[in-house]
């Protein structure tokens, strides 16, 4: 099923306010609006069984991959050895990194580094609840309507997705929904264009209805593609989006 439809003319002209392109990013980069932001959990290269995409590529290849991103408002996740390996090859130092913690059992992986090209979190647009909520000084701002404080660069409270097998869109390694969520609220307005080029299942797309903001996906696996556009199909309709 190929779902490349001239989405993007769409997009534009407010009739349609997401979609997910069955495709490779790198043959559709050149037509994507230049206000695009890039929102994307990409693969990871340590030799994943996805169902199409080579996780293995020589290091050389995997850079050269990344690298059509650069220059691009980014927002990109991988482990942090990773992210020094290849994203600092591929795209340069990032402006700003964030540090998302989580459990896990595995060795040295219970972080991953959100990094930011061209692209600046606003940790006010998040905010974390009050620790001292009987302290008299929070009492006062909670009196005046506010809720918590700005968040941080790092953060724990999302933890990874589990039992993924028994999932009804069950991609090999999604990340969190509400970890998206937090990065498109960081980064991104109400009504804005967010890409991720490596959409998978499509959580990204959710994250994006969830906010307000329009989406493409872009997704090399047609397996994946159609599973994204069945998901998020679904998805919008549960919640009326298309208004915004």
């Amino acid at each position: 099923m190929m779902i490349n439809d001239g989405m993007f003319n769409k997009v534009e002209q407010g009739e349609r306010l997401w979609n997910i392109i069955n495709d490779d990013f790198r043959n559709v980069l050149t037509t994507l609006p230049e206000d695009a932001i890039f929102i994307t959990d990409p693969p990871y290269n340590i030799n994943f069984g996805y169902n199409q995409y080579d996780d293995n590529l020589p290091d050389d290849e995997y850079i050269e991959l990344i690298s059509h991103l650069k220059d691009k408002k980014l927002a990109i996740i991988h482990y942090p050895e990773e992210s020094m390996k290849y994203f600092v090859e591929a795209l340069g130092v990032p402006d700003e990194v964030n540090v998302w913690a989580y459990n896990s059992n595995l060795p040295s992986r219970q972080s991953r580094m959100i990094n930011y090209y061209n692209l600046k979190p606003n940790y006010n647009n998040v905010l974390q609840p009050y620790k001292n909520p009987d302290d008299k000084r929070v009492k006062a701002q909670i009196a005046k309507g506010r809720t918590g404080v700005r968040s941080y660069d790092w953060f724990s409270d999302i933890q990874l997705v589990k039992n993924v097998s028994k999932k009804k869109y069950n991609h090999p390694c999604p990340v969190p929904v509400k970890l998206m969520e937090r990065i498109i609220k960081l980064t991104t307005n109400e009504g804005d264009l967010i890409v991720d080029p490596f959409a998978g299942s499509g959580t990204t797309g959710i994250a994006c209805m969830n906010t307000g903001r329009r989406f493409i996906g872009i997704e090399l696996d047609t397996k994946y593609a159609d599973m994204a556009n069945e998901r998020l199909t679904e998805h919008a309709i549960s919640i009326d989006y298309g208004r915004l």
